[in-house]
């Protein structure tokens, strides 16, 4: 790659001397240099030999680039040359800075197309050479230093706005030039830190300035990737996504090594929360299956299941609370970022996808295991409870580049720099628990369940393979875990899986849904009769004592050598037969129907026929309800000022953002489908009402016309119940009322009853709603302020991210809709 659009015509002045001399200076102290010069002139005094010199601030900044350009290609690479483009590179920052302040300097730097084609010619070549740059002690942070400050020399003189940058790099014709360099030189950067790490015999400040450089490069592509558009170009880039350049990045910054020292731990862990956080990113473009890349071929399938190993092992690690105890009680708390949330949220992913679903199972299941064995009191307190810890503190690096490459260049001392600064947010606490909580019953659920179509091999593999886990000694187990009889055990993970289920159902609809909640069930039901078994078999033993000979020994299998399923339909133990549940039932209720047509026949993961009373139907995939409750009724107004809504792709745009503020991320092409969808479901119940029988009290029955449907209705086949004025419960969508019966908002009802901050809901007939739609000021004060809520519903959106506020039930109108 050579730099287009660059003259060969040396320009007219001493630029080497204007780039060694003037890149000590801030944008400030560069104003004050040409304040009371005439034209705009920079006067200085060389540091050398005492002579004064000046160069037009204008000629300056139209030249600068192209000479940057011009000795990247033609000096030789090394320290000297490293150093030198770090200089020019600062100076450009400075002059940048200055820009909005003075129209000529803006002219040349904001305005001028062909400067503008240099800028990205030189960024760009940087990105290529630093790529391709091996080892070298001497030139770690000089490279580090100047990867970093040449990515953000992007936001100095493109925009600071993400989506506004993303769109200018993506019209750009070396934009995947650009993208394939920036990871790849990342790459480099975390190579380097990997040794510093494991050796420690570096300078502890240059290993932290280091750590500084790394984690604001990758937070400028964790800030690319968050740009929907931006993301599904990522993805078509052969390099990084079938090669797995991004995967071989994301492999080196899982195994980086936690750290006792408090700052480089913090360090660590939000590195490791931002590259798993650009792959959730990747994984939700749908025009191209990131996973499936993965997948495309067996060495990046390989490298995929180690990258996903490293998570596995981090879970399981921060399971057990090690992380934890490493950093003193005396030393500052730095935040750590999203660490657990984003492991939990792509084991969530891989474990319902095809590729990895297998993996996840033979590689999971024991943690999950090991999860559901700890003491009762422990296991809920941990994930049963809203206050179970605190919650993770997520962070953006607040980078400065002329600080950075000052301290680099021995511009600055190290008392001149100061530590780095965050703009920390910390998930409200019972957020983070019931996110925590809800992620632990979707991996469950998407192990359950079972799609014979699409693997075959897999029908019983997660059943069979928790119970092996839960029979087999578990090596050093966390939490307490009594190591003793399969009794106990049974009895443990019982009553775990039962306090779970009944705390998951006050978790719909905010953070699960029906469909992953009766898998769930399903699970545990399927669990409880072969361990139950199981512990009648414990009894047998017991009683005959350990002088008889076993069963194994008379040349009889044992209980599990064949699968558990096959065993317990070949034992006549039948004492729990009352504890069965109804499977077919289960599954049928919400999100699984039974197959119709040519709909695609599922069965759930070990719905043997015997353990289904001999019912032998198979089922088709749940259906994953895209929306919640409070992103529908958003849309619901929307539609009312906008019914054409899926015509306009700017809008469907717009709006599929903003909903994903409010629940699980939506692509625009989901919600044109969803309207699509929907249109549909109304015109066929409006021709529905047009030939049913009118009139009268018939036409009540029927419930009116088909254009008033419930939009739940397209999710959740279950009729609604007629439910008394002033009860009410979780999901129902309401209108909140004020102390003159106007209505001034509408809203999802989060909580009825319990306790919820502090408040007692049932002796203060309070609940808690989850505001979508306001007809008054968002900074109106609330009738009942908490801490939880604040005092407005704008502060409550500040606080927890969504409008959540207590309001009196008997305020509260329930939205009723015909069906």
């Amino acid at each position: 790659m050579r730099p287009a659009n660059g003259d060969t015509q040396q320009p007219p002045i001493d630029l080497v001397s204007a780039v060694k001399e003037l890149h000590v200076f801030t944008s400030q102290e560069l104003t004050n240099l040409i304040r009371d010069a005439p034209d705009d002139n920079i006067h200085w005094t060389t540091t050398n030999i005492g002579s004064s010199k000046q160069i037009n601030l204008e000629t300056l900044a139209r030249h600068l680039t192209w000479h940057l350009n011009a000795k990247l290609l033609e000096s030789k690479r090394d320290q000297e040359l490293f150093r030198y483009l770090l200089a020019g590179i600062r100076l450009l920052h400075a002059l940048c800075d200055l820009a909005p302040r003075n129209s000529r300097l803006e002219q040349v730097l904001l305005e001028d197309v062909k400067i503008s084609e240099q800028m990205f010619d030189l960024i760009f070549f940087i990105m290529l050479v630093l790529s391709g740059f091996t080892q070298d002690s001497q030139l770690v942070l000089l490279h580090s230093a100047l990867l970093t400050c040449s990515l953000y020399l992007l936001t100095a003189f493109v925009s600071s706005q993400w989506n506004e940058l993303a769109q200018v790099l993506l019209a750009h014709p070396k934009v995947d030039i650009f993208v394939f360099g920036a990871f790849s030189a990342v790459h480099r950067d975390i190579q380097f830190l990997q040794v510093r790490l494991t050796g420690m015999q570096s300078d502890l400040t240059e290993v932290n300035r280091l750590c500084q450089h790394c984690e604001a490069s990758l937070q400028f592509l964790q800030s690319l990737c968050q740009q929907s558009f931006f993301r599904e170009r990522l993805v078509k880039n052969k390099d990084l996504c079938e090669e797995g350049g991004i995967l071989l990045l994301a492999h080196d910054i899982m195994k980086l090594p936690f750290c006792e020292d408090s700052y480089l731990m913090a360090v660590v862990s939000r590195l490791k929360s931002k590259i798993l956080s650009i792959l959730l990113h990747l994984c939700e473009v749908e025009s191209v299956s990131f996973l499936d890349a993965a997948a495309s071929t067996t060495k990046s399938l390989n490298l995929a299941k180690s990258t996903v190993s490293q998570v596995l092992e981090l879970l399981r690690t921060m399971f057990r609370g090690d992380l934890n105890g490493l950093v003193a009680s005396s030393e500052k708390i730095y935040p750590r970022g999203l660490l657990q949330l984003n492991a939990m949220r792509l084991t969530d992913i891989l474990s319902d996808d095809s590729n990895f679903r297998s993996y996840i199972t033979l590689n999971f299941t024991e943690v999950l295991t090991t999860i559901f064995l700890q003491p009762h009191a422990d296991f809920l307190s941990s994930w049963c409870s809203s206050e179970s810890r605190p919650s993770e503190e997520d962070a953006t690096i607040d980078f400065d580049s002329l600080a950075a490459s000052g301290w680099v260049l021995g511009v600055l001392t190290p008392s001149d720099v100061s530590e780095s600064t965050f703009n920390a947010y910390r998930v409200p606490r019972t957020s983070y628990a019931f996110q925590r909580t809800s992620l632990l019953v979707k991996v469950v659920a998407n192990l359950t369940c079972f799609i014979p179509d699409i693997c075959k091999e897999e029908k019983d593999l997660f059943l069979n393979t928790f119970l092996q886990c839960l029979q087999k000694e578990l090596p050093n187990l966390p939490y307490g875990v009594p190591d003793d009889s399969r009794t106990e055990r049974a009895a443990i993970i019982t009553q775990n899986l039962r306090s779970l289920f009944i705390h998951a159902e006050s978790l719909i609809p905010a953070f699960l849904n029906q469909d992953d909640l009766q898998l769930f069930r399903v699970f545990i039901t399927q669990l409880e009769p072969l361990i139950t078994q199981e512990f009648s078999i414990d009894r047998v033993t017991e009683a005959n004592g350990r002088g008889q000979e076993s069963p194994d020994a008379c040349g009889n299998k044992g209980l599990y050598d064949n699968s558990p399923l096959e065993e317990a339909n070949q034992l006549n133990i039948h004492g729990n037969e009352d504890q069965r549940t109804d499977v077919p039932q289960i599954l049928s209720a919400r999100g699984v129907h039974e197959s119709d047509g040519d709909a695609q026949n599922v069965e759930t993961n070990g719905l043997d026929p015997n353990t289904m009373g001999g019912d032998e139907k198979q089922f088709r995939k749940r259906k994953r309800n895209i929306m919640n409750h409070m992103q529908i009724s958003m849309i619901e107004q929307a539609l009312q000022n906008e019914p054409d809504m899926q015509r306009k792709s700017a809008s469907v745009q717009f709006w599929a953002e903003k909903i994903s503020l409010h629940g699980s991320e939506l692509s625009p092409s989901q919600l044109k489908n969803w309207l699509n969808n929907r249109k549909a479901k109304l015109a066929r119940a409006a021709a529905k009402d047009i030939c049913a029988p009118s009139g009268g009290d018939n036409n009540d029955k029927q419930g009116g016309s088909g254009t008033d449907a419930d939009p739940e209705e397209f999710f959740d086949p279950t009729p609604s119940t007629t439910q008394p004025q002033g009860i009410h419960e979780p999901g129902q969508m309401v209108g909140l009322t004020d102390g003159q019966g106007e209505e001034i908002g509408k809203g999802c009802v989060h909580q009825a009853s319990g306790s919820w901050s502090g408040t007692n809901l049932d002796e203060s007939g309070l609940c808690v709603v989850d505001v979508t739609y306001l007809k008054v000021d968002q900074w109106s004060n609330l009738p009942h302020p908490c801490d939880a809520t604040g005092t407005s519903f704008g502060h409550s959106e500040q606080i927890t991210g969504v409008k959540r506020v207590l309001w009196d039930s008997s305020k509260l109108v329930l939205q009723h809709n015909p069906r």
